[in-house]
């Protein structure tokens, strides 16, 4: 056996900033007049604070708000969460011959819900049971195939069968995987799917249960105060063992009805609303000719797909070809919007490294300008004073995007592929069907690659505009030539990008293209065996790997916006949209400190 200890306790002393003045239980409730309170525009209506109903746009953020997993997340001080202990002191990781690893969670003793009561492993064997219980079982429950005992308490629907969770005694927690999986504590044992649930609770209010202030018990920082209507109002959890002192006492989650809502941005300006998610077009085009705009990271890429196995792609010289002539800068440039950029690499920013060797120091070579996300997207060009490799983007960029003058010479090597695939100067290529979802962007992206086609190859495609259920039921399928689609994170790991492509899927599986590569597949199952440094680094390989064979090929990244008042600050954000507003304060309070 070997066993690695990870002190949870101290990688909070690492990242965690001291806490002075917290408050406790015993504290007096303010008065009203004395609140500071936060309204925020950041969700879709919720219909549920239920752990597992939550499911509409943006629910991870209230849940991570009223509860706490057995790990949270905290400000890096720069804006983005980092993994710290949450209601766990302390894990031990234990691999087995056999390849399962077995995480014993430690819970912390002081750990409360808001009505008092201490939190221990029965609450967690209870939520992670239920979720599969559920007669309407979300399908991110299928993400949970690495746990032992996976498939035989899905087929039946009944949590017992899930003998890869259990709970000893009630401050010991134990969860067994049938292999390494880098990003189960951060996804899974801080995401929102599987935070605690009292069984006492649910019992008692049957349908009401999440669904009713006065029968929803958290264990968060903060606790459920109203839901009505889409608005739900949080106040602080008294009972919460780490308690800040600056953050907001109220919280109001208004229903955020569509990204770039013009009325709520004027809300914002006139001080109805803190905090908004989405800043409408004309703010956004304003915001970046100022170059004032600051651009998150959406880990999500949309990408070009030639069928390997439809003709003409099944000829690689072909698909080379109509990959060179590919110019994502101009792509970019001419979709005119100011959130997306072009694409390096099939995986997106916003990607965690999990590379914890990784520095500029460990290598003898020159290392190239690393920039932070938002710096690439806004196409800012010189290297910050302290790279971040927090990104998996950051650490492995292939360069896709090509230098200008070197287009001219692309095409003509594209010409000379193209003749050798058969088809010189575009004579005799066959008519070919391009599929796209039909929306203003994709069709615009659409046209100018068609355009590009025939311009530089003599090569004719045909647009047909979909919605997005029906090519996604041709791409299934494998029923197409060629393609635009948008690939989103099923989690935060690179794997959720490249798993797909292996071998011994098919279109059905989510290798649309049916690409096959053995080297691909090999390093992908060294992957599952490692950690760290060899396990990026097989990643980064592999998605090289994907890139040559040109089925499929990066055009741009996703981003959005958002917008806090200028008289805050504090709002740090999780890659795929979920925001914590739980350390938010007046931004005269930093000048006090600092003075």
């Amino acid at each position: 056996m070997m066993k690695r200890w990870l002190s949870l306790s101290l990688i909070a002393a690492l990242l965690l900033p001291l806490l002075t003045a917290c408050k406790g239980p015993e504290d007096e409730t303010p008065e009203d007049d004395d609140l500071f309170t936060l309204r925020v525009c950041a969700a879709a209506a919720q219909r549920s604070a239920d752990p597992v109903e939550a499911v509409q746009t943006g629910g991870d953020t209230l849940l991570f708000h009223l509860y706490e997993n057995l790990m949270r997340w905290e400000d890096d001080g720069a804006g983005h969460a980092v993994l710290v202990p949450g209601a766990a002191e302390s894990v031990v990781t234990e691999e087995s011959y056999d390849g399962s690893v077995t995480y014993t969670f430690t819970l912390r003793k002081d750990a409360k819900w808001s009505d008092g009561k201490s939190v221990t492993s029965k609450h967690f064997l209870y939520a992670w049971r239920r979720l599969f219980e559920m007669e309407e079982t979300p399908a991110v429950v299928s993400k949970l195939y690495m746990v032992k005992g996976y498939f035989d308490a899905k087929r039946e629907k009944k949590g017992a069968l899930l003998t890869g969770v259990e709970a000893p005694d009630p401050y010991t927690f134990v969860i067994t995987l049938t292999g390494h999986y880098a990003y189960f504590l951060d996804e899974f044992c801080a995401g929102g799917l599987t935070m605690p649930v009292r069984e006492d609770m649910v019992k008692k209010y049957g349908s009401a249960w999440g669904r009713n202030e006065d029968a929803i018990i958290t264990n968060g920082p903060y606790q459920l105060k109203s839901m009505e209507e889409g608005q739900v109002t949080v106040e602080r959890n008294r009972n919460y063992h780490s308690p800040r002192s600056d953050g907001p006492d109220e919280i109001t989650f208004l229903p955020l009805e569509s990204t770039g809502d013009a009325g709520a941005y004027s809300r914002l300006e006139s001080g109805e609303l803190d905090f908004l998610s989405g800043l409408p077009d004309s703010e956004i085009t304003r915001r970046s000719e100022e170059g004032t705009l600051h651009v998150e990271p959406v880990p999500a890429t949309c990408g070009l797909l030639m069928n390997s196995i439809a003709a003409p792609f099944d000829n690689e010289f072909v698909r080379q070809a109509l990959a060179a002539v590919v110019d994502q800068k101009a792509l970019t440039a001419a979709l005119t919007d100011p959130t997306l950029s072009p694409a390096t690499g099939f995986v997106p920013w916003g990607i965690a490294n999990r590379d914890n060797e990784w520095s500029v120091a460990s290598s003898t070579e020159p290392e190239p300008d690393v920039l932070l996300p938002e710096d690439l997207i806004n196409g800012v060009q010189t290297e910050p004073e302290e790279p971040v490799f927090w990104d998996y983007r950051a650490v492995g960029d292939y360069g896709s995007v090509k230098d200008e003058e070197d287009y001219e010479a692309r095409v003509a090597q594209a010409k000379i592929l193209l003749s050798q695939g058969g088809y010189p100067n575009g004579q005799d290529f066959p008519e070919v069907e391009f599929l796209y979802v039909s929306s203003p962007q994709s069709e615009a992206a659409a046209r100018y690659l068609q355009n590009v086609w025939k311009t530089t190859l003599n090569v004719e495609v045909k647009l047909r505009g979909l919605s997005e259920e029906a090519e996604r039921e041709l791409l299934l399928g494998g029923e197409y030539a060629m393609a635009i689609f948008r690939f989103d994170a099923a989690f935060d790991d690179a794997l959720a990008f490249l798993n797909r492509w292996q071998g011994k899927f098919g279109p059905k599986d989510g290798n649309l293209v049916s690409f096959a590569d053995r080297a691909y597949d090999l390093l992908l199952s060294v992957v599952s065996a490692s950690s760290d440094s060899a396990r990026e680094a097989c990643l980064h390989d592999a998605e090289e790997l994907l890139l040559s064979a040109r089925s499929v090929v990066p055009l741009y990244y996703y981003g959005t916006t958002s917008a806090l008042s200028g008289e805050l600050t504090g709002v740090y954000r999780k890659a795929g949209g979920v925001y914590f507003f739980d350390g938010v304060h007046p931004v005269e309070a930093d000048a006090e400190e600092d003075g």
